[in-house]
This record gives structure tokens, C-alpha cells and sequence, in this order.
């Protein structure tokens, strides 16, 4: 069997052999990464506390609870790590803004005041003298 046979042959069979599945494809290996890391974080741990006495929290909770600590004690990295948490997670949108925060998704037609109020539904306040002393 000749070089140009042997390639011909072997190019036949790889095209009627049936593909395998590929479990190392970029959206599979991601989503996989992203439910591991789920998994992790909210994983319960026990901190131990001033008392001595263990507190449980997920290990996100544990994380952002050291970072925290770290930030208050002058640790600039720890300080930069909350930084751009809030940052990633909107915690710093100019609510005012409604380009950037949206608008309202309900918004009343008519402020009522107290007057009005009970005119519209026929009732009134009735005064009485109090019996209580304080």
C-alpha cells in the first residue's frame, strides 16, 4: 500500500466513524467552572469568633468578611477588592440618573392630601377628648 492509498483510506474512515461528543468545549467548560465556583461559595464554613465560639457562614460571606477586616486594618489591596465588587455589581449606579438607573415602573396619577381624601370616600374625623393621662 502505497502513501497516496494509505491517506485515502484513512481519510474514509475517520469520515464514517460517528463523532464523538466534546466535552472540553468552551460554553461546557465554562459553565461547568461557573457551577463549580457556585458550588464553592456557597459552601458553609465555621469562623471563629471573638468569644471563641464558631459562627457559619458561606465561604463568599467568609471572604468578603476577611477582605473587610483587611481594608479596615490599611490593607490597600483588600480596600481595591471591595472597590470593584461594588463597582461590578452596580452598588455605585447614580440612582438620580434615569438614563443610567432606569425610570420609574409605576408612577401615581394624583397626590392626595388628607382633606381630599376623606371627601372622596365620605368619612371624617371625629374628635374626642382623651380619657388617657400619660
Amino acid at each position: 500500500m502505497d502513501l497516496k492509498n494509505r491517506r485515502s483510506s484513512h481519510t474514509e474512515m475517520s469520515t464514517v466513524r460517528p463523532s464523538r461528543p466534546r466535552h472540553t468545549e468552551r460554553g461546557a467548560t465554562q459553565n461547568s467552572v461557573i457551577a463549580i465556583f457556585k458550588r464553592l461559595a456557597m459552601e458553609l464554613v465555621t469562623i471563629p469568633d471573638i468569644k471563641g465560639r464558631g459562627q457559619k457562614m458561606t465561604r463568599a460571606e467568609a471572604i468578603l468578611l476577611k477582605n473587610y477586616t483587611a481594608a479596615l486594618q490599611g490593607d490597600k489591596s483588600a480596600g481595591n477588592n471591595i472597590w470593584r465588587l461594588l463597582e461590578r455589581s452596580g452598588e455605585l449606579v447614580d440612582q438620580n440618573d434615569p438614563a443610567i438607573a432606569g425610570k420609574p415602573i409605576v408612577v401615581p396619577e394624583k397626590i392626595w392630601n388628607t382633606d381630599e381624601l376623606l371627601e372622596e370616600y365620605g368619612v371624617s374625623i371625629v374628635q374626642s377628648k382623651s380619657t388617657r393621662t400619660i
